[in-house]
């Protein structure tokens, strides 16, 4: 019996999630709001980029394509704290993020990461007395007095397994080219969902597929000074995610795909690169992001544009502490979010 090479495996494996992925889906049987907090991102850096990420590898990579995690080469552990909705001294919410990976001797990194949001102190106001408003137009006692019974609390969390495995090999471009030496990274998310709203819960399991593919451009083209081309293509949710909540009703989390393009280009002074980027992100709609990222040394500048707005932020790389700053458009405000990462 022939047996297929591993890395060949992996990619037809690949290609058949791609094309399961792809297929038309009835987007009126996914929640609009369910688990939406996992659209608030994760890292300052991708963040600062405008999400434009598809194609971008390093340690917060697991959010967006659990395949660029594979291309880590030393332990990390990067955590992050964002007030969400109102001013940083009194926020509305608070989001959370704290994460490891490991890269394996044999090959390959595996990593956890724990993501939290919650609401503190929301009112919960006593049901309408009467059977119609022209009943409380009419009878004064049936009418609210504007105080609420109390408050309740939602807490949601999410818990991310990951594993990405690299495959390096050569793709043989015929007379005109030389073969082409290429990295394709396999990568996949097992994530555990927890909510709580009041006295109500939640849970679900989700799956996350991610796969790249990086090469030479100057390789390719034979002129020396172009960089690297990455290629990414994930599909978030694949596996028709399901929140289950304690009174039987489910909520069914609307999947998302991700393609995109990063090219990185050495500029031939003190250590500098820049990087351009371009994601096309699929979920309730379809847009288009796009990143810069301008490296000199250990410190970087950045700006990204995404369907809520412009973005911008700035990273530092010190030893073996790294920390990352970025201004970025959610919904209806531009927020801050700052986060840092340990490299052992």
């Amino acid at each position: 019996m022939m047996r297929i090479p591993l890395h060949r495996r992996q990619c037809i494996l690949a290609l058949v999630i791609m094309l399961q992925v792809l297929q038309p889906r009835d987007v009126k049987a996914d929640g609009r709001y369910a688990a939406a907090t996992l659209d608030l991102g994760v890292g300052a850096r991708s963040l600062a980029l405008g999400g434009a990420v598809a194609a971008l590898y390093g340690h917060e990579s697991f959010r967006y394509n659990p395949a660029g995690l594979a291309f880590s080469q030393r332990p990390e552990l990067a955590m992050m704290y964002a007030p969400t909705f109102g001013s940083i001294a009194t926020p509305m919410a608070n989001f959370y993020y704290l994460g490891g990976s490991m890269p394996m001797p044999a090959g390959g990194t595996v990593s956890v990461h724990w993501t939290r949001f919650n609401v503190d102190d929301i009112p919960v106001y006593p049901k309408l007395r009467g059977n119609a408003f022209i009943d409380r137009l009419s009878d004064p006692s049936l009418r609210p007095d504007g105080q609420p019974q109390g408050a309740i609390r939602d807490v949601e969390n999410a818990i991310y397994l990951s594993f990405a495995r690299p495959v390096k090999m050569t793709l043989p471009l015929g007379w005109l080219y030389t073969d082409l030496p290429v990295e394709m990274p396999v990568g996949l998310n097992v994530k555990v969902l927890r909510q709580s709203l009041g006295p109500s819960s939640a849970s679900g399991l989700g799956i996350d597929f991610g796969v790249m593919l990086k090469f030479s451009l100057g390789h390719l083209l034979d002129i020396r000074k172009m960089g690297e081309v990455c290629l990414g293509f994930s599909a978030l949710d694949f596996a028709r995610t399901t929140l289950v909540w304690n009174n039987q009703k489910e909520e069914r989390v609307a999947r998302t795909t991700m393609a995109g393009v990063s090219y990185r280009q050495a500029l031939g002074f003190h250590d500098s690169h820049l990087t351009l980027l371009w994601t096309f992100h699929d979920k309730y709609e379809k847009s288009h992001l796009f990143g810069l990222e301008f490296e000199l040394g250990r410190f970087a500048l950045r700006c990204g544009y995404n369907q809520a707005g412009f973005s911008t932020g700035a990273g530092l790389n010190w030893r073996r502490f790294r920390v990352d700053y970025a201004f970025t458009a959610v919904d209806y405000e531009y927020v801050h979010r700052i986060g840092c990462a340990f490299i052992f």
